[in-house]
């Protein structure tokens, strides 16, 4: 499968925001995370901060930066 872990980053820790997203649409409100299931997580302020496709992980930071 092509899913990605997505994690919520603030300095050095790391929190799940969902194991297994297959689509993560950024918006002027954040981001929001959607599983195969059609199930949504929304991240208000957040923006992409890194895609890693080999790791299958998505970083997200809220935030100026």
């Amino acid at each position: 499968m092509c899913e990605s872990a997505v994690y919520l980053v603030k300095g050095s820790d790391r929190t799940l925001v969902m194991p297994e997203a297959a689509r993560i649409i950024v918006h002027d409100r954040g981001v929001t995370c959607v599983d195969t299931l059609g199930d949504r997580k929304e991240v208000p302020g957040a923006r992409v901060s890194e895609a890693n496709l080999v790791r299958h992980e998505i970083l997200l930071i809220v935030g100026k930066g």
